[in-house]
């Protein structure tokens, strides 16, 4: 998961970036977190990484969603409580 940005960084970088994502999900176990938020805190081309991961989270979480017409929730709430009843 290197880029340019990273590839001088060396071992501890790689691991950071490894584990990135899960930071960012937050599915790291607990005993491992303080010591990619140390990373981070003190590696900046980490930190730019881990900040752009963040921002493009973001922008498709907020950006990205399709919403459902009206008539479509409709027939679904429809469709649950027929499958509630049956």
């Amino acid at each position: 998961m290197t880029d340019e940005s990273t590839t001088n960084c060396g071992p501890a970088c790689e691991e950071a970036l490894e584990r990135l994502e899960s930071f960012l999900d937050g599915e790291l176990p607990e005993e491992d977190l303080g010591v990619i938020q140390q990373h981070l805190a003190d590696c900046h081309p980490c930190t730019d990484r881990a900040s752009f991961e963040e921002q493009l989270r973001s922008l498709v979480r907020h950006k990205c969603v399709d919403k459902a017409p009206p008539a479509l929730f409709d027939r679904v709430r429809a469709h649950l409580g027929d499958a509630a009843l049956g």
